[in-house]
């Protein structure tokens, strides 16, 4: 593959395309297991994001890869359209009008967007990830990185068997990197069992070192739970820092 983009970056977990596609199939295997075990009452139970039910995510996936298929066919003809028509309001406003519907339905449409998503990225040709398209006017990689983070988030956020302690060493490093900017400045975050190290220091600053495993970073920074918090300056009774808004 001719590309300006170096797949395997560390920053990008890592690894190369293939086999992040894998994982990301593998993660679709485990959202239709975890989908099927919500039941019409599991599906009104407030999860752990603020406002939100289980329906409340099943939509919001659903929507997602199907927008993101929409991406790859408009790229691969050589054209870009937004996210959602709308914009962000249209997205938000189907979430709330349609997370109380029916469990089966809600199924029914998340199957809809996975095989949607799934048949658009088989029919990319070697050199589609560079593609131009709407999402963050980036090329068409910043979708694939963008739905292997919200399945795998996602996933953990319906509760039903799937834990961040389940994390891949790619995906956690991935989501650390690119929440980065969540970090205040001077902290430094240490995985203790990988040895990566990501920091905002600066000069002159006083710093705050974060340590835990590296899947126990991921879960902080990204709002999930997780069995282990990570400590901070080796305390266990030190606050952790607060964390800066999602970029």
């Amino acid at each position: 593959m001719s590309t300006s983009i170096d797949y395997t970056a560390r920053e990008y977990g890592g690894i190369d395309v293939p086999e992040r596609l894998k994982e990301i199939r593998v993660a679709h295997d485990r959202l239709r297991a975890a989908a099927a075990e919500v039941t019409e009452e599991r599906a009104r139970e407030a999860v752990h994001l603020p406002g939100w039910t289980r329906g409340h995510v099943l939509i919001h996936l659903a929507d997602l890869s199907r927008a993101f298929a929409r991406q790859a066919r408009y790229a691969a003809e050589g054209r870009t359209v937004e996210v959602y028509d709308g914009g962000r309001p249209t997205r938000d406003r189907r979430i709330e009008e349609l997370h109380g519907r029916p469990a089966e339905w809600l199924r029914e449409q998340l199957e809809e967007g996975l095989t949607a998503i799934e048949e658009a990225w088989d029919a990319l040709g070697p050199d589609g990830w560079e593609l131009p398209c709407a999402y963050r006017n980036s090329p068409l990689f910043a979708t694939q990185l963008a739905w292997w983070r919200e399945v795998e988030l996602h996933t953990v956020d319906l509760g039903v068997g799937h834990g961040s302690e389940e994390w891949s060493n790619a995906l956690s490093s991935h989501v650390v990197a690119f929440l980065q900017p969540r970090l205040p400045q001077g902290v430094v975050l240490n995985a203790d069992d990988t040895g990566e190290e990501w920091s905002t220091a600066a000069g002159g600053q006083d710093l705050v070192v974060v340590r835990g495993p590296l899947r126990a970073l991921a879960a902080w920074i990204s709002g999930r739970p997780h069995r282990v918090l990570p400590v901070a300056d080796g305390d266990p009774a030190a606050a952790l820092p607060e964390l800066n808004a999602w970029p």
